[in-house]
């Protein structure tokens, strides 16, 4: 469920280097697996939108009534493809083809209308080129907005008591999506997946009216969740890249100037010049259990931004079995789930797009 904005979008990046204490924080990226596997021979896939109601003016009433724009679904539903396709330019996996078919589907737009029928789906991939149908089925949006009266007390410069009176405004945007996949080859709905989430906005005034007027467009609102549901989508049938944060020491007592160097070393991707630094700590007999503990974990870093999983792991488990690091007793663990994740992402790439 959405609860702020700020925490609903994918930024892809590498190598940003941000203060945490006394460790740094480097950013990179990596390809997460999907939820779902899908047979080999899709490698091109079509997105359509198949959710216009079909009971055209009852929906028309119903948005007169809940205060949505003229045009707010339609606009909404252009935005969940939109969403959708944006983020399937962006995985290995197979290639998107945005075809701009707009079909009706169920009446009113809420609940998923029978599948398409299989001619339909065979004429769309032959006029594309793909092998197979993403379509938005279902589409539907709410819209609400509650406000409260505030009061506080208050003191004037003579000491005299007063209260203050403002009020407080919430919008809760809600949009819900389904989604098919429609494979030809098989004849088969290799998904049917129904998204249900929403945003809450707050705002406030002086007044009732300041209050909801400071709230954002619901258009606005809605069209940004149904974006995001479309991008949410396609985590769902394949790999995408994502950034992960990964934290290191850049100070050792008695070491300062090696783990700075080492650190540089780090943040321009030379994982062998900063592992001889890090290896000669570790292997110091004048080094401290917790110096060679950060110099160990710190070659676990690397070794997973090299792409080396068992390598990280057993640096990792040196760092906290023999030098008793806590740290590294977690970053085992997420170690453990990269290699994993990195098994199924292979699993999930026919063999001419393995990566």
């Amino acid at each position: 469920m959405f609860k702020s904005s700020s925490n609903l979008l994918f930024m892809l990046g590498c190598w940003l280097v941000i203060s945490s204490g006394c460790m740094k924080s480097t950013t990179l990226t990596v390809l997460k697996p999907a939820q779902l596997t899908l047979p080999e021979h899709i490698s091109k896939v079509a997105v359509v939108d198949r959710s216009k109601p079909s009971n055209g003016w009852a929906n028309f009433f119903e948005g007169l009534l809940t205060g949505e724009q003229i045009g707010q679904d339609r606009r909404s539903r252009q935005e969940a493809v939109s969403g959708l396709t944006r983020a399937l330019t962006r995985t290995p996996r197979f290639q998107v083809i945005s075809t701009g078919i707009e079909m009706e589907g169920s009446k009113a737009g809420g609940s998923m209308p029978n599948p398409l029928n299989w001619s339909e789906i065979d004429r769309i991939c032959k006029d594309y080129g793909t092998d197979a149908v993403v379509a938005i089925e279902s589409f539907d949006s709410d819209n609400s907005t509650s406000t409260r009266r505030n009061e506080s007390k208050k003191k004037d410069k003579d000491g005299k008591e007063y209260i203050v009176v403002d009020y407080s405004a919430r919008q809760r945007t809600g949009v819900r999506i389904g989604w098919r996949m429609y494979d030809p080859k098989s004849r088969r709905i290799i998904d049917e997946y129904v998204t249900d989430d929403y945003l809450e906005k707050d705002a406030s005034g002086d007044t009732e009216k300041l209050a909801v007027g400071n709230l954002p467009s619901q258009a606005n609102v809605t069209r940004d969740v149904a974006n995001i549901v479309g991008h949410e989508y396609c985590a769902r049938i394949a790999p995408l890249y994502v950034k992960v944060d990964r934290k290191y020491y850049d100070k050792s007592k008695g070491y300062k100037d090696q783990m700075k160097q080492a650190a540089r070393y780090l943040r321009t991707r030379n994982y062998e010049k900063a592992g001889d630094v890090w290896k000669k700590i570790e292997a110091s007999p004048a080094a401290s259990d917790k110096a060679r503990g950060r110099a160990a974990y710190n070659m676990a870093v690397a070794a997973e931004m090299n792409g080396s999983f068992d390598l990280a792991i057993e640096w990792a488990k040196k760092s906290y079995e023999q030098y008793g690091n806590k740290k590294a007793k977690s970053y085992i663990r997420t170690l453990q789930q990269r290699k994993r994740d990195a098994n199924r992402v292979e699993s999930q790439m026919p063999d001419k797009n393995k990566v």
